[in-house]
């Protein structure tokens, strides 16, 4: 499984490098004013009134800051940001210069006048940034509709683009109105079950983005009922799977480290003899589903909802 980050050095060097580090960088000498402001964990922040040279490193704040903001407001993009099979504004970030990884290091020695990391970063590495004076904000990462337009607004005004934010939100909420306007028209003895499928035998649950993505493009997620585990996954056995018989089944994509991975898992599935009479399989609805849409926990999670509703009911569009 990819990760997004790099394995950190021992804790003495790391400790040793920030300090030095810090100490040559230190702080610019004309810094611009800045706001105390709160962020999601709690910390206060002390943010330039207009940031201009940012980092983001998770894909949330990618995609929304990518949308909003000029690629010369970026320090810097982490390297997942640029890469089309996980992000939904690849295009964009391919525009920013240098690409990195989580490295305190390198980050120290750029110097953003922002970070911005989720609730789950690596708090390790955003405590040494922050003892070298880097002001770091962390995001609640949300599931759901409400929490995302709350996440995108906070980070238009951590910015300075409140109103570009608006706009953001003001489209998310039109495209999402008539999504549920379409899927509505369908008779709710019609509405299908469908659910996610992994290589490794596992299908998320409630409290996930991907559960929300199915509830928004108008269908049931046949893995509701069953516990998840912290990370929102239900382990499911061949068994479990032949039980559940979703009407309709998304497979990754995309596998880490195997380009036909993706392709390879779907013919497994279809030749398994286990798996011959699940309604799925029977009535040709076992469908890859892209990772930068599966995966994405963005405003762009209604351009997944929208595709997996496109595909569950095609009549409808």
């Amino acid at each position: 499984m990819l990760s997004l980050f790099p394995r950190s050095l021992g804790v003495a060097v790391t400790a040793a490098v920030v300090i030095l580090l810090a100490t040559s960088a230190g702080t610019p000498e004309s810094a611009p004013a800045a706001r105390a402001v709160t962020d999601d964990l709690g910390n206060t922040v002390h943010v330039p009134e207009s940031p201009d040279s940012i980092l983001s490193l998770s894909l949330f704040s990618d995609e929304v800051l990518q949308d909003i903001l000029s690629p010369a407001r970026f320090a810097a993009v982490h390297s997942l940001a640029v890469n089309p099979v996980y992000s939904n504004t690849a295009e964009k970030a391919s525009q920013i210069d240098p690409v990195i990884e989580f490295n305190v290091e390198q980050i120290i020695d750029i110097y953003p006048d922002l970070v911005i990391a989720a609730d789950w970063s690596e708090a390790d590495k955003l405590d040494q940034l922050r003892q070298a004076g880097i002001p770091v904000y962390q995001v609640r990462t949300a599931v759901e509709p409400a929490g995302i337009r709350t996440a995108i607004r906070q980070l238009g005004e951590l910015v300075g683009e409140p109103a570009a934010a608006a706009e953001l939100i003001a489209d998310f909420d039109r495209r999402k109105a008539a999504l549920a306007e379409i899927v509505a028209a369908v008779p709710a003895e019609d509405r299908l079950q469908a659910m996610d499928y992994t290589t490794w035998g596992a299908s998320a649950g409630t409290g996930t983005s991907w559960h929300t993505i199915l509830e928004l493009a108008g269908l049931d997620n046949a893995a509701a009922a069953l516990k998840a585990d912290d990370f929102g996954q239900v382990p499911l056995s061949k068994e479990t799977l032949i039980e559940l018989d979703p009407d309709i089944l998304f497979l990754p994509g995309y596998v880490w480290g195997e380009p036909d991975g993706a392709d390879a898992f779907y013919r497994q599935l279809r030749r398994d003899p286990a798996f011959a009479d699940l309604q799925a399989i029977r009535n040709d609805r076992l469908y890859l589903f892209p990772e930068r849409l599966k995966g994405t926990y963005s405003h762009y999670i209604i351009d997944a909802a929208e595709h997996a509703a496109r595909t569950a009911y095609p009549q409808l569009f």
